[in-house]
């Protein structure tokens, strides 16, 4: 209805606007042929009888000139007419009211009047027009209210080749009431026939729009508000009309049938999606996909799916194997993947990653279906939105393995962890003979690197071992065992020095290893009886020791030289040029040996510093007159004070031995 009273209101208003232009004009044209009507009779009436006013007032007959007067003020519109002599004054004047149309003569209030009529200028006028045979009157449109008046010169010969001259003036005064009155009864006619002629349109005009526009888009409108809600409703086409409204209709019904086919395709493309992005297997997905193909093309399409090598456990990964032909060894190379063949259609499949891993390849439906290029594109679409399915499936085939992988890894880290657990000892303080032993061990991850033991060697002597293996995991933990396996079979050997030691685990480690782990490791036998340490390094740390000088605890350093326990030789080279070389050093009561691991002193802060050997040399002077275990847990808090109480990237392991000479 808004629309109708919309259309309608512009309609009058347009209506309203030419019938006001128009009769405005008409109103404007009736005006101007009446007063030339008007003015035309009363010029010929002047004309007619102004010869015979002329002869009279050349014959100065009154009596004459009042009755010729009265005829031409009686039977036409004029109500006043005035004669003049030669010299302008009034010689008679005739009036007719307009209300009772009586007659009389001229009165005294009119005296003033009439003899501002014929001036001057009048009279120079006439007589010009008189002498140049021009019209000799002048014409005065409305003097006063619906009055206009002509003027005129009265002229006479006295003889037949003798010159006119002006006797006389002729003033006639006529009214325009009767125009008026026709320009209202005009208008009054036509506003009675305007309205007559709106009324008309508009109601036939809003019938016609209601019957062929409103009711349609009505119904457009309540089939749009449906289509908001999920009901695609069409609407009836009008019955034998052929408009622009009737291809509207048809072309909203057309687009509802459209719309209800993107929705079927929609939710048929939803549920292959779901279907394809269940699948955790490379070839169910393959499988999957050819038939979701099918079901959305509603043919038997041709499908090829290949996958990259590495996606199906290979470590070749130059090309991609076809899936979906069991046994076959069809391929496409890396370098051809973007290269389609001729009528076929190639998809590239890329995971979350964005690495293409899927190349998935049709027969080009235009020239092996005879599919219309849209056709053909619509479905061409589908297998695009089905690329984010396919890839939803890729990522859950990824997260199975990765999810597998990962519980592999922790199963053996669990191994691992046991495994370390039995390598070292389980005490953090214990006696042993002269010598009090205090350690600390902090793993980075829960396999370890570091290990450590000791072992009593005959004639109280005293074994440390401290290493490193390179890496973490099952390999290391292995690795860490075999050594320490080892260990505890050749201890018991008699005579068993440092450097015998580690070139006996350097060929153990070389042998057990995997070509890629090596191990570094310091070992050292404490002699109380003779009052030395023995000790030999393999690339590892140099330990410190805290000793008595000249009444004054210093730390030095033990430095001994060596190549990693399982480092490769050179072909060009036999073992013995790489023996391990044994150091000795005086043992007296009261020292303190303290070995570590690299994870102690390469540990760094938030301000990129490390806790280096410089500063843990400082600790160990500082602490230089504490016991053992004292030494240890003002290491400790230092350390801990220093990473801010992070997790260290390093396994973090030392051990601390004093010896004392009185001790049972």
């Amino acid at each position: 209805m808004r629309l109708t009273a919309k259309i309608l209101s512009w309609l009058l208003a347009s209506i309203v606007v030419v019938m006001i232009m128009f009769t405005s004009l008409a109103i404007y044209m009736l005006q101007k042929n009446l007063e030339e009507e008007a003015f035309r009779s009363h010029k010929l009436i002047y004309s007619l009888f102004l010869p015979t006013i002329t002869r009279y007032l050349w014959e100065f007959d009154i009596t004459g000139i009042k009755e010729t007067l009265s005829n031409i003020i009686e039977n036409n519109y004029a109500n006043k007419i005035y004669i003049y002599d030669a010299d302008s004054v009034l010689v008679t004047y005739l009036y007719k009211d307009k209300l009772t149309g009586k007659i009389s003569n001229i009165k005294d209030n009119k005296v003033t009047e009439s003899t501002n009529i014929i001036t001057p200028d009048f009279k120079d006028q006439l007589d010009k027009k008189s002498l140049t045979n021009e019209d000799f009157f002048i014409y005065q449109d409305n003097i006063l209210k619906d009055t206009s008046r002509i003027i005129g010169a009265m002229q006479h010969k006295k003889g037949t080749s003798s010159n006119s001259s002006v006797i006389g003036y002729f003033v006639l005064d006529y009214s325009t009431d009767n125009i008026a009155v026709a320009v209202q009864s005009m208008i009054r006619g036509v506003i009675v026939l305007a309205v007559c002629i709106t009324v008309m349109l508009v109601v036939s005009i809003g019938l016609l729009l209601r019957k062929s526009l409103i009711n349609s888009i009505l119904k457009l409108s309540q089939a749009s508000i449906n289509i908001t809600k999920g009901n695609f409703t069409k609407i009836d086409e009008p019955k034998r009309s052929k408009d622009e409204m009737v291809d509207l209709v048809r072309n909203f019904n057309m687009m509802i049938t459209q719309i209800e086919v993107n929705q079927e395709n929609l939710k048929l493309l939803a549920e292959e999606g779901i279907k394809i992005s269940s699948k955790f297997d490379i070839s169910d997905m393959a499988i999957q996909v050819s038939d979701s193909l099918n079901k959305i093309s509603k043919i038997n399409i041709h499908t090829e799916f290949f996958v990259i090598y590495s996606m199906l456990g290979s470590t070749q990964a130059e090309g991609y194997h076809e899936m979906l032909k069991a046994g076959d060894r069809n391929f496409i190379k890396v370098s051809e993947e973007l290269n389609e063949p001729p009528n076929k259609k190639r998809f590239l499949i890329k995971d979350s990653s964005g690495k293409n891993c899927i190349v998935l390849q049709i027969d080009d439906l235009r020239s092996a279906h005879m599919y219309s290029f849209t056709a053909a594109q619509s479905i061409y679409n589908a297998i695009l939105a089905l690329q984010i399915s396919i890839t939803n499936a890729l990522d859950n085939i990824h997260f199975v393995a990765e999810q597998k992988e990962q519980q592999r890894l922790v199963s053996e880290q669990e191994t691992a962890r046991l495994v370390q657990n039995n390598l070292m000892p389980k005490f953090e303080y214990r006696k042993v003979g002269n010598f009090e032993i205090a350690n600390h061990f902090e793993a980075a991850t829960e396999c370890a690197g570091d290990w450590w033991n000791y072992y009593i060697l005959p004639n109280n002597k005293l074994l440390l071992l401290l290493g490193d293996v390179t890496g973490h995991g099952t390999a290391s933990a292995i690795l860490t065992a075999v050594v320490k396996g080892y260990c505890d079979s050749i201890h018991i050997q008699p005579n068993i020095t440092a450097n015998d030691i580690l070139s006996q685990l350097d060929s153990v480690v070389r042998q057990s290893g995997d070509g890629n782990k090596v191990m570094t490791m310091f070992a050292a036998i404490l002699d109380p009886n003779n009052g030395v340490i023995d000790f030999s390094n393999a690339a590892h740390n140099f330990p410190m020791m805290i000793k008595r000088k000249n009444d004054k605890k210093v730390v030095e350093k033990l430095v001994a030289q060596g190549r990693p326990l399982g480092y490769e030789l050179l072909s060009d080279n036999n073992e013995a040029s790489y023996g391990y070389k044994q150091k000795q050093i005086k043992l007296e009561s009261g020292d303190i040996l303290f070995i570590f691991s690299d994870g102690l002193i390469e540990a760094i802060n938030s301000s990129g510093e490390e806790f280096s050997e410089k500063r843990l040399k400082n600790a160990l002077q500082k602490y230089s007159d504490s016991e053992a275990t004292e030494i240890k847990d003002n290491i400790i808090n230092d350390f801990r004070e220093f990473i801010s109480n992070k997790k260290p990237d390093d396994d973090v392991t030392f051990l601390i031995c004093k010896y004392d000479k009185d001790a049972a």
